[in-house]
């Protein structure tokens, strides 16, 4: 919780806005990630309202879904040491190298 820090000084309209940011940066980011790794439910036909409501109650779950994932790992990673941050990122890393190492042998590279 480093980035609460910074809007301490703020009030009134000022931090509303940097808060509605936040929430919206935040959803834009749960969409992506449910819209791209979990593309189950999207509405494709948009003439039919049943493929609508369905593709609706879809994005929902998935977001609400996303937000107890949130919660639960920034609740469990509240108290983490500084010294274990290289582990974290070791595994980012070794997680972007594989990710890269799948598209070029799907792709026949």
């Amino acid at each position: 919780m480093v980035h609460e820090a910074m809007v301490l000084e703020y009030s009134g309209r000022h931090l509303a806005m940097i808060e509605m940011a936040a929430m919206t940066k935040m959803l834009l980011y749960i969409s992506l990630i449910s819209c791209i790794f979990f593309p189950w439910g999207m509405a494709m036909d948009t003439g039919d309202n049943h493929a609508l409501v369905v593709g609706l109650v879809s994005y929902v779950a998935k977001l609400a879904v996303g937000g107890i994932a949130l919660a639960i790992f920034e609740t469990s990673i509240a108290k983490m040491r500084v010294f274990r941050v290289p582990e974290f990122l070791g595994s980012a890393m070794l997680f972007g190298l594989l990710g890269v190492v799948f598209l070029y042998v799907t792709q026949g590279l």
